[in-house]
């Protein structure tokens, strides 16, 4: 069952047009063989409204019992089912935040009005879970939660996924790299869980794997700060809700990859009745806020006089009628239309993204279109296509590393205000190159042209049995570039070097296809009348197949000449790596009275990165959730609802690519042939990371489910975590080999509270908290005595600490004479045992751990006379520490600090003076706590009466005002609490670092939304 990862030549997919082709033939074809209809259909309208305020409800699900018609209400409230059989039935409506309602009534009947109660607990949601037809809520004995994101959309200014996911799932902590527009962040599910391995969560549109890469975009950019996450590429309009599974005790069912959480993103489908139109207009502004005082007055030498000076550059560029950073313009515009028949249903989406940075150069230039049908050629079947596609440029400053703005601007040096005659030299004071310089030399972008599609198949033979068949494809081509032109313009050639001046070429070309096959199936039935009992069966199978080319050129002879093939040096390569993963499981579930159940599962699972000694690898579930509030005893004042739960489940993840195979470099051979040497050594046995988890809680509705409650502890292990052990030269082969040893832990609690605090009729008020812990810890690294690993700079894997934790020597003391210069050998540091060692001899100490050991949200929205709505969000992330690199190349490297030129002021702080003086040798004091609250959101919506409305053509109409990152509370010494290197030299593990990077951006956004 083993597929082993292969490499060779390049080969090419299929088109998107030819999918997308088939899909729509496929379509047509099941719609045309659709039976005649019964002879009684009929048709069925009406309104759902919220109980008290008689309120429209929105996007709630209204369903005919017994039958598969259904409908989704629109922004009005309103709903239409056709093609109904009999003569009276009985309506189900279902949404999230409502109590499930039923109403009998009859076929034909219109004007229908529906009330439904506001409910925070929502036993009876349905959510996605691995098995056909979905779960109600009340049957999972592990937390799930639900994001409407079609409401969050219309009301805040959430332009990608990573700020629609930012701080609305406890246990979910987004780490974004850098405020540019196009910037991507990563996402860690309860805490680190791997020392080696990627970390992200697996992402999932409607049913399919998908890419979910946070670090890609042009080669050269520094050290990670710079990246493009592939998450970003879905637009969040064309969504309709997320469901986030957060560890193994939930994610079972997905298997190997799955151990770092789920994400299942559902998008948007049509509803019988007429066509109707959506149009979202954004426009917007972006800033650096208070970037005049935030960035520092740095110290240094004036070249013409001696003299010991001061520079404040961003004063000065003012000054001079220049800005450093501009205010950056946001657009965006989406249009969607969405209707059909009982039988064939629509939604088709496009939209466009015009957005500008701080910086000229930062800009995003993308389009997005979507197209989603639904087909029911019979009773007892549906039929569910969805096409995906986005193409565009994103166009990033040099950031990080050695050059672009911030650098040039936070570093800035007064050697470089004035010539040695004295007249002004063209740096002006900045570092390296003005800004418009590093404007005029790099330009780093990547196109992106991406094909997401997927083809549903649910069959339900008996009242007994549905099935699901999923078959989808994810595509990407991306294409990287850093280009440096040849440099003719005399004002900038002093400030590049001659390798920049005659310019180069980088182009990195990824192409990427996801292919998922998956089959379910579920069998339900009673097994007395008070017992219930659900089997599940399937089998999946994914493909990554990933084909790389690189080029680079060097040396252009003229300006204006921009291909590889037009370089004096070139170079280039290519490859392709190829993983699939097999997958079968089977899982049980009984239910008693509809209030006790209990489910046990197994999965078996294969993949290609597995080891050649390696066999099949199994993850067992079991879980239990008990309706406590359903039971007649059930007596608590107060308390509405009640569910406990409980589970224990596995899941894991795959080695890297080639890290179980014995490799073999080539090399030129005797008479310049082409022969052979020992690569990498491998592993035959191999295997997967496997994460183990338990997981407990309960889900409590009060005061008649007007607040809900959900708490979870959860008790996550990781064994086997892959490390790197050095290999005997006796063995041929040189280097290192990855193997399975260590063991990690991760515990912690996540809270989700939520309610209506007021509810009157022209006035509402609702709360929502959610708050998160994560204590995080290396259990044993898997070989007798090994109690540390180096990671990084002044990064360890220790046993019994956090994952990548920072270490380091702490000075404690030093002495100085009466200049303010320290005395050598002075320095005295931390023993570690509360005591004083001199610093040759001490010992490196845990000064922190690299990511939040605490988060959370509060979010409050009032609401007034039904049509003026008022929503923000508070978070904060806490417990842990940054490097803050703007300090350290400031201070330690740079020396253009004040404490540098002035030391005598600072001997009251010896241990600060004595690092300074160093110049880096000991770092403890750039490692500083980066604990923030941040007013993140705050939104004005203002709806529309329809008579006004109605005036330019449309049912409904709303226009809001928001803001985001509008202001932050923090001790943190550096310009960024959030930033950090998502990739590169010194973001490739847990370390947060930051240096010289845009922070996150304020932004005010007004968004225009209309339906015809």
């Amino acid at each position: 069952m083993h597929h082993p990862t292969r490499s060779g030549p390049a080969r090419r997919g299929t088109g998107s047009r030819t999918w997308l082709r088939a899909a729509a033939a496929a379509l047509m074809a099941l719609a045309a063989a659709a039976p005649p209809a019964a002879a009684q259909q009929g048709e069925l309208s009406g309104t759902v409204v919220e109980a008290q305020s008689q309120r429209p409800v929105a996007g709630a699900q209204v369903t005919v019992q017994g039958q598969t018609r259904s409908a989704v209400t629109d922004p009005q409230g309103r709903f239409r089912i056709a093609g109904v059989q009999g003569t009276s039935v009985t309506l189900q409506v279902d949404r999230l935040g409502f109590t499930r309602t039923t109403r009998s009534v009859q076929v034909g009947q219109t004007g229908i009005t529906i009330s439904m109660n506001e409910s925070a607990l929502s036993l009876d949601a349905v959510v996605v879970t691995g098995t056909a037809g979905g779960a109600e809520k009340r049957t999972l004995g592990n937390a799930v939660t639900r994001l409407d994101v079609a409401e969050t959309v219309r009301e805040q200014p959430v332009s990608n996924m990573s700020d629609l996911l930012n701080a609305r799932a406890p246990g979910v902590v987004i780490i974004p790299a850098t405020g540019n527009v196009g910037g991507g962040s990563r996402i860690r599910v309860r805490g680190v869980s791997s020392l080696s391995l990627p970390q992200e969560p697996l992402i999932y549109v409607d049913g399919v794997r998908v890419l979910n890469d946070a670090a890609t975009g042009p080669i050269n950019q520094g050290f990670g700060s710079n990246s493009i996450s592939r998450f970003n590429d879905i637009n969040p309009e064309d969504i309709e809700s997320i469901e986030i599974i957060r560890g193994p005790a939930a994610a079972t069912l997905y298997g190997t990859e799955a151990s770092n959480g789920v994400i299942q993103i559902i998008t948007k489908r049509g509803a019988a009745g007429g066509t109707r139109w959506d149009l979202s207009v954004r426009q917007g502004a972006v800033w650096f806020d208070n970037y005049d005082e935030r960035v520092w007055t740095n110290w240094g030498t004036d070249t013409f006089t001696g003299d010991t000076v001061s520079i404040d550059v961003v004063d000065l560029e003012r000054e001079a009628g220049r800005r450093v950073w501009q205010t950056g313009a946001l657009r965006s515009y989406n249009l969607s239309l969405n209707g059909g028949t009982p039988s064939v249903r629509y939604y088709v989406a496009g939209g466009m993204d015009r957005d500008e940075g701080v910086e000229p150069n930062n800009t995003v230039r993308r389009w997005n279109a979507r197209v989603n049908l639904t087909a029911e050629p019979r009773s007892d079947m549906d039929v569910r296509a969805s096409a995906g596609y986005v193409s565009g440029r994103i166009n990033l400053p040099l950031e990080a590393g050695g050059g672009g703005t911030a650098w040039t601007t936070f570093f800035a040096n007064p050697a470089n205000l004035r010539l040695a005659n004295g007249d002004a030299s063209f740096r002006r004071g900045f570092h390296s190159a003005t800004p418009e310089g590093y404007r005029y030399a790099y330009e780093d972008w990547q196109d992106v042209n991406r094909f997401t599609g997927s083809v549903e198949l649910n069959h339900r033979p008996t009242d007994w049995l549905a099935q699901r068949l999923t078959l989808g494809a994810d595509v990407t081509r991306e294409q990287n570039v850093e280009v440096v032109e040849r440099m003719d313009d005399p004002a900038f050639l002093p400030m590049f070097t001659a390798g920049e001046i005659a310019g180069y070429r980088d182009q990195n070309n990824r192409n990427i296809s996801y292919t998922s096959l998956d089959y379910s199936a579920t069998a339900s039935y009673g097994l007395r009348e008070n017992i219930s009992s659900s089997t599940s069966a399937g089998a999946q199978v994914y493909r990554r197949y990933t084909d790389i080319e690189s080029a680079s050129g060097r040396d252009f002879p003229v300006r204006g000449l921009r291909g590889i093939n037009a370089t004096a040096v070139r170079s280039g390569g290519s490859n392709y790596l190829e993983d699939v993963t097999v997958g079968v499981y089977a899982q049980q579930q009984i239910g008693f009275n509809n209030r006790l159940f209990v489910t046990a599962g197994l999965r078996a699972d294969d993949n290609s990165n597995f080891g050649e000694d390696f066999d099949l690898v199994y993850y067992p579930k079991v879980s239990a959730s008990w309706v406590v509030s359903d039971e007649p005893f059930f007596r608590l004042p107060w308390v509405s609802g009640l569910k406990l739960r409980a589970a224990y489940g596995e899941t894991g993840q795959q080695p890297l690519f080639l890290t179980s195979i014995r490799t073999y470099t080539s090399v030129p051979g005797p008479g310049d042939v082409g022969t052979v040497t020992p690569g990498a050594a491998g592993n035959p046995a191999l295997g997967p990371e496997r994460g183990k988890e338990i997981e407990l809680g309960f889900d409590a509705g009060f005061m008649d489910e007007r607040v809900g409650v959900e708490f979870t502890y959860y008790d996550k292990k990781t064994e086997d975590a892959l490390l790197l052990r050095d290999i005997a030269p006796s063995t041929g082969f040189s280097g290192q080999q990855w193997f399975n040893a260590a063991e990690i832990r991760n515990h912690g609690i996540e809270l989700l509270v939520r309610g209506t605090a007021i509810r009157r009729e022209n006035v509402e008020l609702e709360l929502a908290l959610n708050l998160s812990t994560n204590a995080n810890r290396i259990e044993s690294l898997g070989i007798p005595g090994l109690d540390t690993v180096q990671a990084g700079t002044f990064v360890r894997h220790v046993k019994g600490y956090p994952v990548g934790s920072w270490w380091e020597k702490r000075v404690v003391d030093a002495e100085f004479n009466a200049a303010g210069k320290l005395i050598a050998g002075s320095e005295m540091c931390d023993d570690g045992n509360g005591g004083q060692v001199p610093c040759a001899t001490a010992p490196r100490l845990f000064l922190g751990r690299p990511t939040p050991s605490r988060e959370g949200a509060f979010m409050p929205a009032l609401t007034l006379f039904n049509r003026v709505r008022i929503a923000g969000m508070v978070d904060f992330k806490s417990g842990y520490h940054k490097l803050d690199g703007n300090l350290r190349v400031r201070c330690l490297l740079f020396g253009r600090c004040r404490e540098n030129w002035f030391p005598q002021e600072f001997v009251d702080d010896p241990a600060w003076l004595a690092q300074v003086q160093r110049g880096g040798t000991f770092v403890n004091g750039i490692i500083n706590d980066a604990s923030f609250t941040r007013l993140r959101e705050l939104s004005l919506t203002y709806t529309v009466p329809d008579s006004w409305a109605e005036r330019v053509g449309a049912s409904r109409a709303s226009i809001s005002i928001a803001g985001r990152n509008l202001h932050t509370w923090t001790d943190y010494s550096g310009i960024e609490p959030e930033a950090s290197f998502l990739g590169g030299s010194r973001g490739g593990g847990s370390a947060q670092w930051e240096q010289n990077v845009t922070p996150q951006l304020a932004q005010f956004v007004t968004t225009l939304n209309l339906s015809f």
